[in-house]
């Protein structure tokens, strides 16, 4: 279990705030280190109501879907296999009681960057294959996939026009450099991470 407030995030060093300016289509937010639960189990009613009861959200079983609740989210990453999300500070751990599931805390696995602005989607399409349009990419929608040949997880929350990228830790600097070096030319300011600061509802 990872209950430690002061863990650092791995863009700490990296991803260092700057001034906002006019027509900037860009912003980089680094989140602050995360607790993060990898779930499987079967999909069925039955695990439903241990998640719901264990959690109190509500366990998305479309594909590519997630759901989100007061203490966090959950990401639908495979047919029998979740991410729960959730601030430093949750009551989120892997010593939930969800009968028929393991919970196993990867909370040191990932970054977390959420990438915002009017030009968040065209930023990303340069190293995504996957149709971010709206139509296809709705809020609430997750999948796996790939950003300049980094394996990632994009979110894009229920709430506003920004994206969520999970990506391993040991890519974070190369993270990192691609989303600046490609939103260069769109204008871009960087919101540095916070720790012990509440993740937005996603």
């Amino acid at each position: 279990m990872v209950d430690d407030l002061n863990r650092q995030s791995a863009l700490a060093d990296i991803a260092v705030a700057t001034p906002a300016a006019p027509g900037q289509g860009i912003i980089l937010r680094s989140q602050p280190p995360l607790i993060m639960l990898n779930l499987r189990g079967s999909a069925d009613s039955a695990l439903n109501a241990a998640v719901r009861g264990a959690c109190g959200c509500e366990l998305p079983i479309a594909s590519n879907s997630s759901s989100n609740c007061n203490e966090g989210t959950i990401l639908k990453l495979g047919p029998n296999e979740w991410l729960l999300v959730a601030s430093n500070g949750t009551f989120w751990s892997e010593k939930m009681m969800i009968p028929g599931a393991t919970l196993t805390d990867v909370s040191h696995a990932r970054i977390a960057v959420e990438v915002d602005g009017e030009k968040s989607r065209d930023l990303l399409a340069k190293g995504c294959a996957i149709d971010l349009h709206p139509r296809q990419f709705a809020p609430g929608t997750c999948v796996q996939t790939s950003i300049a040949k980094i394996g990632v997880i994009l979110h894009r929350p229920r709430n506003g026009d920004s994206f969520i990228l999970y990506a391993a830790r040991s890519y974070a600097g190369s993270c990192w450099h691609w989303l600046t070096a490609a939103a260069r030319e769109y204008g871009y300011h960087v919101i540095a991470p916070q720790n012990n600061s509440a993740i937005q509802q996603l």
